[in-house]
């Protein structure tokens, strides 16, 4: 599944570079600053629940006012616990509850197609096409100290995952040369051991572990949500469209 993974990944690179090379308008590259948070076992439906800070960088390609590329790369950390309401771990009858808690740091690395649903920094209408919503989708890589068991009894070591990102976001150019914009994302694991640092009377990586009725969390996700700032780098020489 990994090598499956690097493959699409690199083809993915190799074809936007190759689009790229004879056929992007702009290159524009900034800052991400924002906040993210985890849903899982420990936290099976609550939005912005305990969120932590977050910030990357950014590097987008423009292809032209509806579409463009762009590669991320953002520091996240995320947090859970139990008990809490809502939650219910099985446990012998007069048991108390066990505290569980986890606050973990990952790497995201992303590459997304972003498409705009207006016309955005038309060339020849700038100034009508400042504004757009867009969304954007495409792979990451999520990086992170996964336990694992060994001869010793168990370590942390670094670890890729793939994971599908899908966000949504509205951008808005101020001034010529500098975009601003909020966006929020998410991103889809197909692991369900980001919540677990070892083992314990508690393992939020068994699905059935925690007595939740909904399957929509048997995989973890995280979500990203904050502001960027990019600024545009290089720009393609635009010919006059006017007269024959």
């Amino acid at each position: 599944m990994l090598f499956k993974g690097h493959t699409i990944l690199f083809f993915l690179v190799a074809f936007f570079c190759s689009v790229h090379s004879s056929a992007q308008e702009r290159v524009e590259g900034g800052l991400f600053l924002g906040a993210s948070y985890y849903n899982g076992d420990l936290n099976p439906d609550r939005l912005f629940y305990r969120p932590k800070p977050s910030v990357g960088g950014i590097v987008r390609v423009v292809f032209n006012e509806r579409l463009a590329f762009k590669g991320t790369m953002t520091l996240v950390e995320i947090q859970g616990e139990y008990p809490q309401s809502g939650i219910q771990y099985p446990t012998s009858s007069g048991r108390s509850p066990v505290f569980y808690g986890f606050q973990r740091t990952i790497a995201d690395f992303s590459t997304q197609v972003e498409i705009n649903f207006f016309d955005y920094d038309q060339p020849f209408r700038r100034k009508e096409t400042r504004f757009t919503p867009f969304v954007s989708t495409g792979l990451a890589y999520t990086f992170f100290s996964r336990y694992g068991s060994d001869e010793s009894g168990g370590s942390e070591n670094p670890h890729f995952i793939l994971s599908l990102p899908f966000g949504v976001g509205v951008k808005w150019k101020p001034v010529d040369w500098l975009h601003v914009g909020l966006e929020w994302s998410f991103r889809k694991t197909f692991v369900d051991d980001l919540d677990y640092i070892g083992p314990g009377d508690i393992d939020p990586s068994d699905p059935y572990g925690f007595q939740q009725p909904s399957d929509w969390h048997n995989n973890d996700w995280y979500s990203i949500a904050g502001v960027f700032f990019t600024f545009d780098l290089f720009h393609k020489k635009v010919s006059c469209n006017a007269g024959f």
